[in-house]
């Protein structure tokens, strides 16, 4: 190497760029490393480009939030992709010098070894890509239910639908790479796979169990993400269903994780499919409440029940039972709301006005008592 530095013509003719080091002038090496540095610095914002020019393919009418949407899950996978082509490009431009002794790419060595990790990264930061670009139309999918627009997705499926697909995409990119960078037989390890699937089944009986009892949720459609359930003495409302298992959030704002299975094989109430609510409840007059007292106050609330525009026509007002403080009468009304706060407010409404009929008949509610009675010795 000194030798070949001290053989290298000085003339003033020449240009130091011209000069060689390692087979390669300076000035490919400068090139390379100039292109290098230009694009890693310029990588964020070529990648928002080519963000935008997909998009524009995709879809001929941009929408802002869309395209920052497009841009914000693409930007990073894209970088990735550019970065390591850009990277193979350049320096396959440059010749290995021969003093390293360095083997052919189509032998086994460090430049074989060197390829086949470029080639499985590119295979990786292509798979992010698609993964990413499924994202997108998921929440695509997502956006447009909500704004009332029919389609056969709907946003409960639709995050189910993205992770097989995902699941699905990740499996074949993983046997590419086999066959691809590896040069395997794809089809005779699938076949070794299909073998050994009865004692995976075994394995995982209970995670297929899970993941059928999805594909029954998705289909019966018992609960959709949003509603209200009570399954196993557990109320909350559903936020994910996935593979294995449905999250739902508490009353008490926890977070809890169901199995699919669970759901489907308890019984299951779901509060937001119902049209009313229910109250049910006893009132207690005193004993000294005479029959006619008795009477006008059934009447009274009875029709009190049936005037109110929010309460169904299914109203029951009886005097059913003799009770220990007094005479029991059970009300029995339904509320047309589904919403709990709404049902609360105007069961509060009733409940002053049966205390203004209760003032205005001149009558007692009873409360617990008890009477000792002693006698003498």
């Amino acid at each position: 190497m000194l030798q070949h530095v001290l053989d290298m013509n000085f003339s003033p003719s020449a240009h130091w760029l011209d000069f060689e080091l390692g087979e390669n002038s300076i000035g490919e090496y400068l090139t390379v490393i100039l292109v290098l540095l230009g694009v890693l610095f310029l990588k964020r914002f070529i990648s928002v480009l080519v963000s935008r020019l997909i998009y524009k393919i995709i879809r001929k009418k941009p929408e802002l939030s869309a395209v920052r949407t497009f841009e914000n899950l693409l930007t990073k996978p894209l970088e990735w992709l550019i970065t390591l082509l850009v990277l193979y490009f350049s320096v396959s431009q440059l010749d290995i010098p021969t003093a390293w002794h360095l083997d052919s790419v189509e032998k086994p060595g460090l430049l074989r070894l060197l390829s086949k990790l470029f080639e499985l990264t590119l295979i990786g930061a292509f798979t992010f890509l698609i993964l990413r670009l499924l994202d997108f139309f998921a929440i695509e999918f997502i956006e447009r239910e909500d704004k009332g627009k029919q389609y056969m997705i709907d946003k409960q499926i639709m995050p189910f639908v993205k992770e097989l697909l995902k699941i699905f995409i990740v499996i074949v990119a993983f046997f590419f790479g086999l066959g691809f960078v590896f040069e395997l037989n794809v089809g005779n390890i699938i076949a070794g796979l299909g073998l050994g699937g009865l004692a995976f089944a075994l394995a995982a009986k209970e995670s297929l169990e899970n993941l059928f009892a999805s594909f029954t949720i998705f289909l019966d459609k018992p609960f959709a993400v949003g509603d209200q359930v009570t399954v196993n003495n557990i109320t909350g409302t559903i936020e994910k269903v996935g593979f294995r298992s449905t999250r739902i959030r508490t009353l008490e704002k926890s977070f809890l994780t169901l199995p699919n299975k669970l759901m489907i094989d308890n019984a299951l109430e779901n509060h937001t499919l119902r049209t009313h609510r229910r109250a049910d409840f006893i009132l207690t007059l005193e004993y000294g409440t005479s029959k006619n007292e008795l009477e006008t106050f059934l009447v009274r609330l009875q029709a009190m029940l049936e005037q109110n525009p929010r309460t169904s026509e299914e109203s029951l007002v009886r005097f059913f039972l003799f009770g220990e403080s007094g005479y029991n009468i059970r009300l029995l009304y339904f509320v047309d709301t589904n919403d709990f706060n709404e049902f609360q407010k105007i069961r509060e409404e009733i409940n002053f006005e049966i205390l203004t009929i209760v003032a205005e008949l001149g009558i007692r509610l009873a409360y617990p008592t008890q009477k000792i009675q002693v006698q003498p010795f």
